[in-house]
C-alpha cells in the first residue's frame, strides 16, 4: 500500500466521518470522564510540611534528651538495673529513632514508596508506645514528672501526623521534594 502526499492526509474524509457517526452512550460519556477524572492529579496536602516540621522537631528534642540528658531521665525510672545500663538503653534508643527517622525522610524526599514506608512507619511508632508502657513506663518512679504526660502526648500527636501522612501520601507534595516542602 502506497501512501501519496495528497491533501487528504492519512485518514479519507469517508473514514473520519464514519469514526465521528457512531452514537456514543451515556454510559461511554461517564466510563471516559471517570478515566479521565481518575488521572487528574490530586490536590496537594498542604499540611505535609507542618506535620513534617513537627514530627522533627518531636525527634530532635527526643534525641536530644536521650543522648546528651540521660541522666534526668534514669532519675524518674526506678529499675533493678544500674543507672550506666538505663543511659546506655536510651542512647541506643536514640540512634535507632535517627536511623528511622533518615529512612523515613529519604523515603519522602526521594518519593521511594513512601506510601508504603509511611503505613509501615505508623506501625512502628504506635508499636513502640505500647512496648515503653510495658517495658519503661512500668519503672517510673511513684510520682511520676509532668513531663511524662506531656512526652506521652506528644508520641501520639506523633503518631497521629505519622497516620495523616501515611493517608494522605498519594497528596505528598510533588517531585522534587525538600524537606519543608
Amino acid at each position: 500500500m502506497e501512501i501519496s502526499h495528497t491533501d487528504e492526509g492519512l485518514v479519507t474524509r469517508a473514514e473520519l466521518d464514519a469514526l465521528f457517526s457512531e452514537e456514543e452512550t451515556a454510559s461511554d460519556v461517564e466510563l471516559m470522564s471517570a478515566r479521565a477524572a481518575s488521572h487528574l492529579p490530586l490536590a496537594v496536602d498542604t499540611w505535609f510540611k507542618f506535620r513534617n516540621l513537627f514530627l522533627l522537631s518531636v525527634v530532635f528534642s527526643y534525641c536530644i534528651k536521650l543522648l546528651f540528658f540521660s541522666h534526668v531521665a534514669v532519675s524518674n525510672y526506678q529499675s533493678h538495673m544500674s543507672d550506666e545500663t538505663f543511659v546506655r538503653y536510651f542512647q541506643y534508643r536514640a540512634l535507632f529513632v535517627i536511623a528511622i527517622t533518615v529512612f523515613y525522610l529519604y523515603s519522602y524526599l526521594r518519593n521511594w514508596f513512601f506510601e508504603k514506608v509511611s503505613l509501615v512507619f505508623v506501625g512502628v511508632g504506635a508499636t513502640a508506645l505500647a512496648m515503653d508502657y510495658f517495658n519503661a513506663y512500668v519503672y517510673l518512679s511513684e510520682n511520676p514528672t509532668q513531663w511524662i504526660a506531656g512526652l506521652i502526648a506528644l508520641r501520639l500527636g506523633a503518631i497521629f501526623c505519622l497516620l495523616m501522612n501515611a493517608m494522605n501520601a498519594r497528596r505528598a507534595p510533588a517531585m522534587p521534594r525538600y524537606l519543608w516542602s
